[in-house]
């Protein structure tokens, strides 16, 4: 079994379970797609880490002819995929084309840089924009699908200019599903070579301070494996708390990613010069609600506050009770920035008991309550009554704002005062202080309510410092010799700067490893 290093984190994923999540079969693990093979020396590239930008790059150099081996620490290949929803966004596609939708890799750079403002690193995105379509439409030619209806503006982020942001249809599993028959032949050929199970504890360098190996590790012990390229491709840190909080500067409240992002890449990058940018440009995903004090943590819950989803009826305040954004604003951006000023990135929903009886449930419950087979709005909303009732986790219900304030430990003040304003608003007797339009009911009828809303993630925004060939770089901007860096690793601050922009991991990651794998390593044997 495959379990995380924090007790605190309870998320558990076996082989069988993995296989099960893949949409593959039992038999991929004697076809050897997992498991640990004995490597030999010398090899052509090594690849750390066999999630989404390290399968293209082991894809793709082999298929030259490169002699790859990838060593991977989970027991199987796949990494995030196995739990990422497929998001996936590319200009100019087939798929765009077949649809009639005219599209270019400038407006795809220009709409993240204009999401960014720009703060995202422009060489590193031009090469995953400008090179995206030819990644997708890979995928699609070798049976890649994606959702009923897409590709769309956007959904979950703020929407791009063109329709171009598509999800897989079986989420990451779609994508693993191309990768793995891509890889096989591979495999069976002895193109590839892949040790799982397997953790690069160090790299080795010779005199110069160029990397000519690894040293990995493994349950039966160590062994050095020599190599004229390693690429790390090894993940983000979002399941190492403290690199986390070391990296951005901020609180981590969610463990809702792959349990080998323990940040190794990092480490290891570091430790031969390389270093780490982009940390700055944290973005906290917004709308996580929580069963308890002990994080980091899976949710109990998430919040439906976006407009275009849900109009909004109930207010937002901060620790002061304080409203803080426009409720209704249809931005995803004002929302997760709006949090990111909050301190400890934390808010609260408040309403009463009229808009709880009239209005579409705000909670969306996860972990076993709310709808399900046979259940519907209805029984949902009866589910979290139930815990308002009961007090359970970050849900408060009192009789007066006053005493509602008092166990949200807000601001008592504050936040009679925010109410008292809204619902003169509400009434017509002036316009709403943040200039929100839609006020379907006061908020004045006991009891009222409030969920406690904190901030999640599920990538890393710090990362690597690479040049334009993703070489590993020092501070001096000179390239450490043979060492390279793509997906994750790379961190969204770079990629995307001060935002969340819909596609941008999944396909930067991909792309920079198909690039990596096809043109930008020098094989030698190629």
């Amino acid at each position: 079994m495959a379990k995380s290093k924090d007790s605190r984190m309870t998320r558990t994923v076996s082989k069988r379970d993995v296989l099960k999540l893949a949409g593959l079969s039992a038999g991929v693990g004697a076809l050897g797609l997992s498991g640990c093979s004995q490597a030999e020396a010398g090899y052509d590239v090594i690849v750390v880490g066999g999630g989404n930008s390290g399968l293209p790059a082991a894809i793709f150099a082999g298929q030259r002819g490169a002699k790859v081996l990838v060593v991977e620490a989970a027991d199987v290949v796949g990494g995030t995929l196995f739990l990422s929803s497929g998001q996936m966004s590319a200009a100019g596609t087939k798929l765009q084309l077949s649809k009639g939708i005219e599209d270019t890799a400038q407006s795809h750079y220009d709409d993240v840089m204009r999401i960014s403002k720009n703060t995202a690193d422009p060489t590193l995105l031009k090469m995953a924009t400008f090179n995206a379509a030819a990644t997708f439409d890979w995928l699609t030619d070798n049976g890649f699908t994606v959702r009923e209806g897409h590709p769309v503006t956007g959904t979950t982020h703020e929407p791009y200019s063109h329709a171009r942001y598509a999800w897989g249809k079986d989420g990451g599993r779609s994508i693993l599903e191309v990768l793995n028959k891509q890889l096989q032949p591979l495999v069976d050929s002895k193109k590839v070579t892949l040790m799982t199970s397997t953790e690069v504890v160090e790299l080795i360098t010779d005199k110069n301070g160029a990397i000519t190996g690894v040293v990995c590790k493994d349950d039966k012990g160590t062994s050095r494996q020599m190599g004229k390229s390693v690429v790390l491709t090894c993940g983000g840190y979002m399941y190492n708390p403290e690199m986390f909080k070391q990296m951005e500067n901020a609180p981590i409240y969610s463990a809702m990613t792959w349990q080998y992002n323990l940040g190794a890449g990092y480490k290891l990058a570091t430790a031969v010069g390389g270093y780490i940018r982009g940390g700055q440009n944290h973005t906290p995903l917004f709308g996580a609600i929580y069963p308890s004090e002990d994080f980091p943590s899976e949710t109990s819950g998430m919040a439906r506050h976006f407009p275009g989803d849900r109009p909004p009826w109930e207010i937002i305040v901060n620790a002061e009770g304080k409203r803080f954004l426009q409720e209704d604003i249809l931005s995803h951006d004002a929302y997760e920035q709006g949090l990111k000023a909050q301190p400890d990135e934390r808010c609260w929903a408040v309403w009463d008991a009229e808009i709880f009886d009239k209005a579409p449930l705000f909670v969306r419950a996860q972990s076993g309550f709310g709808g399900g087979p046979g259940g519907g709005p209805e029984k949902a909303k009866e589910k979290v009554r139930q815990m308002f009732d009961e007090g359970a986790g970050h849900f408060f219900k009192a009789d007066s704002v006053k005493d509602l304030a008092e166990k949200m430990k807000v601001n008592v003040a504050g936040l009679q005062e925010t109410v008292d304003a809204y619902n003169k608003a509400q009434a017509g007797k002036g316009p709403d202080a943040l200039g929100r339009k839609h006020m379907p009911l006061p908020i004045a009828k006991a009891p009222f309510y409030a969920v406690e809303i904190r901030s999640w993630g599920l990538t890393s925004y710090a990362g690597i410092a690479v040049n334009e060939n993703l070489e590993v770089i020092k501070q001096d901007g000179k390239p450490i010799g043979n060492l390279y860096a793509a997906g994750e690793l790379l961190g969204m601050g770079q990629m995307m700067g001060n935002s969340v922009c819909g596609g941008m991991s999944v396909t930067p990651a991909l792309t920079l490893g198909r690039l990596l794998g096809q043109k930008i390593l020098k094989l030698k044997n190629a």
